[in-house]
């Protein structure tokens, strides 16, 4: 983990003081009033929705008798939470529109993820989008401000960057549902051209594995996204939708969901194949 990935240092510290406080037998409301702090605080520490300061996570620590290395690790992470992260320019402008409280930790996992997967069944997924298509997409979706759709590019196109910079690279898988390729057709010709363009540059230089989907499949009900974190995290589905995102890491139903892009996987062809 490095300081520039603030969320994921908030997510590893809340996890572990949540699994102390459990394993002394305590709410977060006892815990929250054995330190003079609410039970809503303890709860947005844990699930790694606002920095902490170092001061309550070495009270937290007292309390659950953390010592030695685990403190001084608890604690740098208190510390790493608070730095500004690589994504945080990008909302910015026009905060109470362009923010989205939960999708740093997807951003800051996707940069040092072992393996994504990504399932879309209507659109190119983000990791492969020309600024063009993006843009096609976005006269369509609802409105909002140029400033904000032009912060949004910005974004995607910094995502993709530091991406495809790491080395070594992920393992990375894409499924596309072939409606998104018919969609295509109804684009103007140069932003069509373009996006078929970089799906072929993106495979032929094996950056990751495209496939199409070309049958009735078991992820027909919507796109998700696999994460891999490596080390201890375990991987977790991570699904964007207009009304927020939504975060999945039961064991079972991440299982239900590698199942399902396996079989999707098995009714689909390399996008080469498809498009010749």
């Amino acid at each position: 983990m490095t300081a520039s990935q603030p969320t994921i240092a908030r997510r590893s510290l809340g996890r572990a003081l949540e699994r102390h406080r459990e394993s002394n037998g305590l709410t977060r409301a006892q815990a929250g009033r054995e330190i003079g702090y609410s039970g809503q605080t303890i709860q947005r520490i844990e699930e790694g929705t606002q920095a902490t300061r170092s001061m309550v996570v070495e009270k937290l620590c007292e309390l659950y008798c953390i010592k030695g290395a685990e403190l001084s690790h608890l604690t740098t992470l208190a510390v790493r939470g608070k730095e500004r992260g690589w994504w945080e320019p990008y909302f910015d402008i026009g905060a109470e529109k362009t923010s989205r409280p939960k999708i740093p930790l997807f951003l800051e996992t996707e940069q040092v993820a072992l393996q994504i997967r990504v399932l879309e069944t209507e659109v190119i997924p983000g990791l492969l989008q020309t600024p063009e298509y993006l843009r096609e997409l976005q006269d369509a979706y609802l409105e909002m401000p140029d400033e904000v759709a032009e912060s949004w590019r910005a974004l995607r196109t910094h995502r993709q960057k530091l991406l495809y910079n790491r080395s070594p690279l992920p393992e990375i898988q894409f499924l596309i549902g072939r409606a998104a390729i018919d969609y295509l057709g109804e684009m103007p010709p140069e932003v069509r051209e373009g996006q078929l363009n970089r799906l072929r540059e993106v495979a032929a230089r094996g950056s990751a594995e495209i496939k199409i989907i070309t049958r009735v499949h078991a992820a027909a009900s919507g796109a998700f996204n696999l994460l891999y974190p490596g080390d201890e995290t375990p991987p977790f589905v991570f699904m964007d939708a207009a009304d927020g995102c939504r975060y999945i890491e039961q064991p079972q139903l991440v299982s239900m969901y590698e199942q399902t892009f396996s079989s999707a996987c098995d009714r689909s062809v390399p996008v080469e194949e498809y498009l010749r």
